[in-house]
């Protein structure tokens, strides 16, 4: 009976033991996990460019995208791609996303989730940005730039698509389709650039002074250019930040030669073609738009027949990242009636 009695309590013994042993097994595992992320925090804080490479990545990812090389004409364009395996059978539609000058395929993220379901999403970064090399010394003009994304559309074999663009993006998209209506089903023009505003802001004012405000050489720059851009600043850490402005230093000579070839079109130039395009679109601009000033939009609306638009409210140059919500109900809506 006295062995009968202890040895419950010899099992009870053991088990917390067990139990014990276990727990201290996770302890130290939580704690050596919390170590090895320490040192990779620490680590990729003082290693910028990785940093860097790792947020766009995971960005990337989050959008559904996967990064390809493209080789068109001898140049090797970077591509984000939603359908990087189809030619065309396994969706119904293809878009092509242009992005704004100084930036690159990564601005245009946010947009790659507006699109109505099954339709391949297309964001190449444009020659002279991002990882896309300028070509040779030849002028980065409009023409040049619509030679280029036609090149791309043809070597893709995507047929005729939807396509987006925003600020230098949004004027290209449009003198695209004045040039190509037969290989654009429609167009979305966030905070359009090309033609001459109602209203002249002060950036307005110091690129017709020949200025050039969005020129990135140091961290004031920098801070300027988001705050000129975006009415909600996206985090920039500081590590972000020295990555940034190191690229923006790199590509620095060959990015303000690219403004000033240009710079004609994006003041006025797409103003010739906007009574040519019969293309159905949409044209948004933000309300608080510091660069592309919201007036520009009856510009728009006035010349172009089958164009609708709207000013967002609490928004600024880029209203993707201001404003998603509102864009994405937006361009939903118009697909829809296109439909």
């Amino acid at each position: 009976m006295i062995h009968g009695r202890a040895y419950p309590s010899r099992m009870t013994v053991r088990t917390h033991s067990r139990l014990r042993i276990c727990v201290r097994r996770a302890l130290w595992c939580l704690a050596w996990c919390a170590v090895g992320l320490l040192v990779l925090v620490v680590w990729l804080w003082n290693d910028p460019p990785l940093l860097y490479r790792c947020i766009v990545r995971a960005g990337q990812w989050r959008a559904g995208l996967s990064e390809r090389q493209v080789e068109v004409d001898g140049f090797t364009w970077r591509v984000l791609d939603s359908h990087p395996e189809s030619s065309g059978g396994a969706t119904q539609r293809t878009a092509i996303v242009l992005h704004g000058l100084g930036t690159s395929a990564e601005a245009m993220l946010p947009i790659a989730a507006m699109f109505p379901p099954n339709t391949r999403v297309l964001i190449p970064d444009l020659p002279g940005f991002g990882e896309h090399v300028s070509h040779g010394d030849i002028a980065h003009d409009a023409a040049f730039y619509l030679d280029a994304v036609h090149e791309f559309h043809l070597a893709q074999d995507l047929g005729k698509v939807d396509l987006v663009g925003t600020s230098m993006g949004g004027a290209l998209a449009a003198a695209y389709a004045a040039r190509y209506p037969d290989l654009v089903r429609s167009l979305v023009l966030l905070s359009p650039a090309g033609v001459r505003a109602p209203v002249l802001n002060p950036f307005m004012e110091r690129v017709i002074a020949g200025e050039i405000p969005l020129d990135i050489k140091d961290e004031a720059s920098l801070l300027e250019v988001l705050r000129l851009n975006f009415v909600h600043q996206p985090p920039m850490p500081p590590p972000i930040r020295t990555a940034f402005i190191q690229r923006a230093l790199d590509r620095r000579a060959e990015y303000l030669r690219i403004v000033e070839d240009l710079r004609p079109f994006l003041t006025t130039g797409l103003e010739a073609d906007l009574s040519r395009i019969q293309t159905p679109t949409l044209v948004l601009y933000g309300a608080s738009d510091q660069l592309t000033d919201p007036s520009m939009l009856g510009v728009f609306l006035h010349a172009m027949p089958n164009a609708r638009g709207a000013v967002i409210a609490d928004a600024g140059h880029v209203l993707s990242y201001d404003a998603p919500d509102a864009v994405a109900a937006q361009m939903r809506d118009f697909y829809r009636a296109l439909e």
